[in-house]
């Protein structure tokens, strides 16, 4: 069921604590915006701006007590991420939402973006401005774009304005707090050859909720034996690093300067001739980056030690120098396959929106698909059948984190 023929529910407190439940028809709905108020009652507090087209704005402020007068919600990040979850259309990481449908012209140059709405709704500006050096909100309708990275954004924002994601992007997922929880599948790998040095292969995954660090420190992706596969830690600068110690000490890894963010589906494919390990990232719906390319070195091939095992998020439990921590996000939708995808099936597999990867061309290609979170907890099975034994290890059943079906008109 598509976004626009449906309602989507929005759980809060009301004035005086009174209950704050709506459900919203989704063709009804032109953009969601998380911000923080300003002055006032809850100043610097994170809220939501649900825009409709045929009602009344909505606001929702995040705190943990009502608050007279405000429609209250413990979480503006969660309330974000349920509609983009939904099939909303992501303009502005993590800060704007749009529903294509709502969209009645779209007007641009090479320093500025005008999106009307249909109706009295108004519109919405990106201008390219010098000053800024990250999307920055400038009022309630109009935004700031670093003026050497407009074109980019403008020709990702047109896609994405004029493209209406086909359903949901999943009913649930597997969110990690970093500690010490991770999917671990105990078979299958020896013959799939996930992270072995010595084979082809290409492994994907898709974030859901990606939180922001700048300590340096490497988390763990995904793991084999001693093999894995780290993202390191840098705010803007979440490199790609690589290991056969399972430790980030004596790893080695490329500086990509490049951030991921909330939503970014990830893609890593190996080449064991060329021994290149390449890097795609992008948002579903719209066409792969190639962040960088890693040459494993002698050291990595020379210690290659992968297992019959596949892990998702793993960490070390180390606290020293070999400290390879835990993943910290959401994730969802694994898949992995033998040998290289390929230029016109890694584009289908960006732009798919869903998660229908049964009914795409390079389905029958592959070997593992986890949906993450679908499956009964702690369960966790790759429905190809490459891997085995999957669970959730030190999680809890709030893991398994459930996007509820809207409720049909």
């Amino acid at each position: 069921m598509a976004f626009q023929d449906v309602f989507h529910q929005v759980s809060g407190a009301g004035t005086y604590g009174a209950s704050a439940n709506v459900r919203i028809a989704g063709r009804n709905i032109s953009y969601v915006r998380c911000f923080v108020k300003q002055g006032g009652i809850l100043d610097g507090h994170k809220a939501i701006h649900i825009a409709q087209l045929y009602n009344p704005d909505l606001y929702y402020y995040e705190n943990n007590e009502p608050v007279a007068g405000l429609n209250i919600i413990p979480s503006a990040y969660d309330v974000f991420h349920a509609f983009f979850a939904q099939g909303m259309s992501e303009v502005v990481p993590e800060l704007l939402l749009a529903n294509p449908l709502a969209v009645g012209q779209l007007d641009y140059d090479d320093v500025c973006l005008k999106a009307t709405v249909i109706g009295a709704g108004g519109s919405w500006e990106f201008k390219a401005d010098p000053s800024v050096t990250t999307e920055t909100e400038v009022s309630e309708r109009v935004w700031a774009v670093p003026a050497d990275k407009f074109t980019t954004f403008r020709d990702l924002a047109l896609q994405r304005l004029s493209t209406l994601p086909s359903g949901v992007q999943a009913s649930a997922y597997i969110t990690f707090n970093g500690g010490d929880d991770y999917v671990n599948f105990t078979g299958g790998n020896t013959a799939l050859g996930y992270l072995d040095w010595t084979k082809d292969w290409t492994l994907g995954i898709t974030l859901v909720g990606y939180p922001q660090h700048s300590d340096a420190k490497y988390q763990c992706l995904f793991a084999s034996g001693n093999n894995v596969l780290m993202i390191r830690r840098g705010g803007v600068n979440q490199s790609l690093y690589i290991a056969s110690n399972n430790t980030g000490y004596a790893s080695q890894g490329i500086n990509t300067w490049t951030p991921i963010n909330d939503g970014d589906r990830l893609q890593f494919e190996y080449n064991s001739t060329s021994k290149h390990l390449r890097y795609f990232k992008g948002q579903p719906g719209a066409a792969p980056q190639l962040v960088g390319t890693l040459t494993v070195n002698a050291t990595n091939i020379a210690n290659n030690d992968p297992g019959d095992d596949f892990a998702i998020g793993r960490g070390n439990g180390k606290t020293n120098y070999e400290e390879l921590l835990h993943f910290d996000g959401g994730v969802n939708n694994f898949i992995g396959m033998q040998g290289p995808m390929g230029t016109t099936d890694r584009l289908s597999y960006f732009q798919s929106v869903g998660e229908a990867f049964d009914e795409q061309s390079w389905y029958p290609d592959l070997n593992s698909w986890a949906k993450l979170g679908e499956d009964p907890y702690p369960t966790v099975v790759d429905t190809v059948g490459g891997l085995t034994g999957g669970e959730l290890i030190n999680g809890t059943e709030e893991d398994f984190v459930p996007i509820e079906s809207p409720t049909e008109e």
